[in-house]
């Protein structure tokens, strides 16, 4: 089986995020930038209230024997500060029944 690894951080850690993955191995992600409030509810900056907040989602497909060794990385890499703080962000971990690669339709698994 595989797993699919979303983790959803700071813009300003995905480029060490996806850095710290390549280094070990994992070169192979999908990046994108999304909108979303955790439990801060937003963010007021003095009058001004915003209610989404920009962050960024990597997407990364491993074997299960990886998941542990994947999300540590995701973690101390997206992690500000030495304890971190909150909204650094969140990993979500999903199982992946199949996967197809388009230009041979070939399956994967």
């Amino acid at each position: 089986m595989m797993k699919m690894i979303k983790a959803i951080i700071r813009p300003e850690k995905v480029e060490d995020v996806l850095d710290a993955l390549m280094k070990k191995g994992y070169s192979a992600a999908t990046r994108m930038n999304v909108l979303g409030r955790g439990k801060q509810k937003g963010l007021k900056v003095g009058v001004t209230y915003y209610d989404e907040i920009p962050k960024e989602m990597i997407m990364i497909v491993v074997n299960d024997e990886d998941e542990e060794k994947v999300i540590k990385i995701i973690a101390d890499s997206a992690k500000t500060g030495k304890n971190g703080t909150y909204g650094d962000g969140k990993i979500f971990i999903s199982d992946v029944e199949r996967a197809v690669t388009i230009s041979s339709g070939e399956n994967r698994l």
